[in-house]
């Protein structure tokens, strides 16, 4: 597990507390819930924490070609690699890439039984405001407990 820190430009009207009193981050396009990394924790309303859980990584998305996106271990170097890759020339998109599990490669033998050859690892994505956690922002609604 790594920890990644930086901070997110975004506008007030994408936080909300859901029912069960969590803060909720819902951003409606990639601009406003893009990590810009930082060094170390911040203590500004907007800087966050971001982990990458063992077996994770971070993939670029590139808009145009395929070759502008990448997998990357680093979210810094990831974030260099999306600068400029996306829509006309912004910061292309960057999620998360964790194990869902697995599916058996299967042939079938002359005598007609099943044989698992091997096994292939499926994928999910998981997008950033999903990860992040605002560092200097009340968790759950105030007032709650």
């Amino acid at each position: 597990m790594e920890t990644f820190y930086g901070n997110v430009s975004t506008l007030e009207r994408f936080f909300s507390y859901g029912p069960d009193g969590q803060l909720q981050f819902e951003p409606f396009n990639d601009a406003y819930g893009a990590v810009h990394p930082d060094s170390g924790p911040g203590t500004g309303e907007n800087d966050v924490e971001l982990v990458l859980n063992d077996g994770e990584f971070f993939q670029v998305r590139g808009f145009y070609r395929a070759s502008d996106g990448g997998n990357f271990l680093n979210y810094r170097d990831a974030y260099r690699k999306a600068m400029g890759s996306g829509e006309q020339g912004s910061l292309a998109k960057i999620v998360i890439v964790a194990q869902d599990g697995s599916t058996n490669v299967t042939a079938q033998a002359a005598d007609g039984t099943t044989v698992i050859m091997g096994h292939n690892t499926t994928w999910r994505t998981i997008s950033l405001p999903r990860r992040i956690r605002f560092l200097n922002r009340p968790a759950t609604r105030p007032g709650t407990d």
